[in-house]
């Protein structure tokens, strides 16, 4: 496995806090507590660890599950499942890495990713231009990206 350092640590979501809403940012997100809504951040890394629940719809660079996750991931490049992980959705990604003993309920469509995300960008550039300024959650600041993991799935 080949990991890639960042000077910027990704914005953290700790156990304990419960947020509903739109989520976009230009870091990685790590989320620990509660989760219910949107997270768009279609060139980034989304963590959902073990302790943390997720129900939302997901558009990613990269996603990762842990925890308890219910909903939509359209992902550019992977989704991966951990042991621990309970994921009931659809997950739209060329690559997936589902993890001996990890729970699955769903299904999953490794094509017409990039179409997908497409949609999701002019969507959100779509909302943003009507969205009052200061609703939902945005991080703003320079991105950074985790490179490299296992991957199995379907390579295109």
């Amino acid at each position: 496995m080949q990991v890639q350092t960042h000077p910027e640590a990704p914005s953290r979501f700790p156990a304990g806090l419960t947020v509903n809403g739109e989520l976009s940012s230009q870091h990685d997100i790590y989320i620990d507590g509660t989760f219910e809504g949107v997270i768009s951040i279609p060139e980034q890394h989304l963590m959902v660890a073990a302790s943390a629940r997720v129900k939302a719809r997901v558009i990613a660079r990269a996603v990762t599950i842990a925890g308890r996750f219910e909903g939509n991931v359209t992902a550019t490049q992977r989704v991966r499942i951990e042991s621990s992980a309970s994921v009931q959705g659809h997950i739209q990604t060329p690559s997936v890495e589902l993890a001996d003993g990890a729970r699955f309920n769903g299904s999953i469509d490794p094509n017409r990713t990039e179409a997908a995300m497409l949609v999701a960008k002019y969507r959100q550039s779509q909302a943003e231009g009507g969205r009052e300024q200061g609703s939902g959650i945005r991080d703003q600041g320079s991105g950074n990206r985790e490179q490299g993991i296992r991957e199995i799935g379907n390579r295109e």
